[in-house]
């Protein structure tokens, strides 16, 4: 049985090997199964430790940093989060471009960019250089420290160390700046410093339009013009001074509160409390429009200017033509001469110069002289006053119409030439000269205390020492350097009671008759107001009391201080139909004696003709001794009369 049971376990066995092939792997595929479960069982029971552990450990770090924050127990360290921010997003060497309607372009570039994420069109830039081109390819250069661009709006707005530079010339210095880069309009609300060919600029705020050419400057402008400088001639003239203001090749230095240049029509327009100052002459005014030639920023097209400051304000490319002043003007000059008017005109290119409406000239506290125009040449070195002309110096006054002043050469002509306007007659003109205070009245001359035949008259021509002399004629010459004034043309001078006429008539003074002393003249006396010391009358000169005593000669003299007359040549004294002849007539105004001589004439006959007729045709006379014709009955109609005709023969 038991052999049985080892064969039927051996046939069984055997039975199945050869039943299934893949008895052998199948076993081996259980052992592999049973090695998986192993580990897996293995994992399982590592995850039901350490999932609880885990748990509990993050639990703890949490409670950890709970505690931590309440302030209780060790502060753990924060952990690092990766963060997108805007510093990690710098573009490097940017460029944004654009086209303008007029076929203009620009362009910018920056060294880096930054979007920023608040306003997604606005882009954060540094180490900013741009180029704005116009229609017509003139350039503007600009740089920045910083700045930011909306490309929305193609509004550039620039920070720190700003400088803007133009084709030929413009340099802007800008601490903060904000450009329409379509518009290529620039503005600034800070202080800035323009540098142009023409000088240079400063403002609290500024507008520059490239296109149009237009600059306006706001708040505290202060302008530096250099004109392009004049020739040595015209600067040699220049140093003469003639003209107020607008000298040619000087500078100019001008503070308002606004200016507008127009570079298109080429006018630079001050306006608000404008103070310009030129070769020490200033000039104030309300409003002041300046007009050259040339450009504020000139240049050949397409070149790009200098940076260096010095190179872009070279003055030789522009010129100042015009300066002209509205309203109000007022100049006052180094050596004290100060002149008003509503209008001033300086053209310097003809080196001219014209003051209109209420035109007042004043030198010192005692010369002043007004008119409706005064006009300027520097080239004649004349100033030219007209319409109704008072001059006054002192106490003394001239009136006229026209008062022509030449420096150069220190003479002066008061006229009143015919108005074309109300007709063909030609005016007159007055003088007003007060005589030098007296203490007393001065004795009679020694002339007539002459030897020989005399006849004296009573007081018919005495007149106060002290009365002014009024003198009305055609025209007056003064002759600053001679100290000498000359009238013509049907001269009358009344002194007191006396009135004395002829052709011409010649005073001689002391002190100065110019508007504008030379500071260099030096004494006090030479800038001192012209004082009389004597006359000289020429040409049917006639001398005429306030009883109508009249004498008559070829000439007088007039000593002012002594306040006597002398008349000369062939002398006729008359009173009603009385008449006396004489070759000399001399007439103490301090007691109204006039004494009557005759000297040798020189000639055979001893003959004088009178020439008061003005023809060489007139009364012919001896003159060997004083002759008289008297009318009993003229000198018993009066007997102040009769008492002026007593006869006196001199011993």
């Amino acid at each position: 049985m038991a052999s049985m049971a080892a064969t039927d376990n051996s046939g069984y066995g055997r039975g199945r090997e050869r039943a299934s092939g893949n008895s052998i792997v199948i076993a081996g595929d259980r052992t592999k199964s049973r090695l998986a479960a192993t580990r897996h069982s293995r994992r399982v029971r590592t995850l039901k430790i350490a999932l609880p552990a885990f748990a509990v450990a993050m639990t703890g770090f949490v409670a950890m940093n709970i505690l931590g924050n309440a302030g209780v127990g060790p502060v753990l360290p924060p952990l690092e989060v990766p963060k997108i921010v805007a510093d990690n997003l710098k573009m490097h060497n940017p460029h944004y471009q654009g086209f303008n309607a007029d076929g203009g372009h620009y362009w910018v570039k920056a060294e880096t960019a930054q979007q920023d994420l608040k306003a997604l069109t606005a882009v954060h830039l540094d180490g900013i250089t741009g180029e704005l081109t116009d229609a017509k390819k003139q350039k503007t250069y600009l740089t920045a420290v910083r700045g930011i661009f909306d490309n929305k709006s193609n509004i550039l707005e620039l920070y720190e160390s700003i400088n803007v530079t133009g084709d030929g010339g413009l340099n802007a210095k800008l601490t903060r700046a904000t450009i329409q880069t379509k518009e290529n309009i620039i503005t600034s609300d800070q202080p800035s410093t323009i540098l142009m060919s023409a000088g240079q600029i400063t403002s609290n705020q500024l507008t520059i339009r490239q296109k149009t050419k237009e600059y306006t400057f706001l708040e505290n402008v202060r302008t530096h013009l250099q004109p392009k400088p004049a020739s040595a001639e015209a600067t040699n003239t220049a140093a003469q001074n003639a003209l107020p203001f607008g000298k040619p090749g000087q500078p100019v230095d001008v503070a308002a509160n606004r200016l507008d240049i127009d570079d298109v029509k080429k006018t630079a327009i001050y306006s608000g409390q404008v103070v310009a100052t030129q070769d020490g002459a200033t000039m104030t005014s309300p409003e002041m429009t300046v007009t050259y030639e040339g450009a504020v920023a000139p240049g050949a097209k397409g070149e790009k200017p200098p940076t260096d400051a010095t190179a872009a304000s070279d003055p030789a490319s522009t010129k100042v033509k015009l300066i002209v002043a509205k309203d109000s003007v007022v100049l006052q000059q180094p050596n004290g001469q100060t002149a008003t008017s509503r209008a001033a005109t300086f053209d310097t290119v003809a080196n001219t110069a014209v003051l209109e409406g209420d035109v007042v000239l004043t030198q010192g506290d005692d010369r002043k002289a007004v008119g409706d125009r005064v006009d300027y040449d520097q080239a004649a070195q004349t100033m030219i006053l007209t319409g109704p002309v008072v001059v006054t110096q002192g106490a003394n006054i001239l009136k006229g119409r026209r008062l022509v002043y030449n420096r150069a050469t220190q003479k002066m002509q008061l006229s009143a030439p015919a108005n074309v306007m109300g007709g063909t007659s030609v005016g007159r003109i007055t003088a007003h000269f007060v005589k030098p205070s007296t203490k007393g009245n001065a004795t009679q001359s020694s002339d007539n205390d002459d030897s020989g035949d005399g006849i004296s008259f009573g007081a018919a021509f005495k007149s106060d020492p002290n009365a002014p002399y009024d003198v009305v004629a055609d025209r007056l010459d003064v002759d600053d350097n001679a100290k000498n004034a000359t009238f013509t043309g049907n001269v009358s001078a009344v002194q007191g009671a006396v009135t004395m006429r002829s052709q011409e008539l010649m005073a001689f003074y002391t002190g100065s008759a110019g508007m504008a002393p030379d500071d260099k003249a030096g004494s006090e006396t030479a800038k001192a107001p012209a004082a009389l010391t004597h006359l000289t009358a020429k040409k049917k000169v006639v001398v005429t009391a306030k009883d109508g005593q009249t004498a008559t000669g070829d000439w007088a003299e007039v000593d002012v201080k002594k306040n006597l007359t002398t008349l000369g040549g062939a002398v006729v004294l008359t009173q009603g139909k009385n008449i006396v002849h004489g070759t000399r007539l001399v007439i103490d105004m301090n007691t109204g004696e006039a004494t009557i001589k005759t000297e040798p004439t020189g000639r055979a006959d001893g003959a004088v003709v009178s020439s008061s007729d003005g023809d060489g045709k007139g009364t012919v006379f001896k003159a060997e001794r004083p002759s008289a014709i008297f009318y009993p009955g003229q000198l018993k109609k009066s007997k102040i009369q009769a008492d002026g005709w007593q006869v006196r023969t001199s011993p």
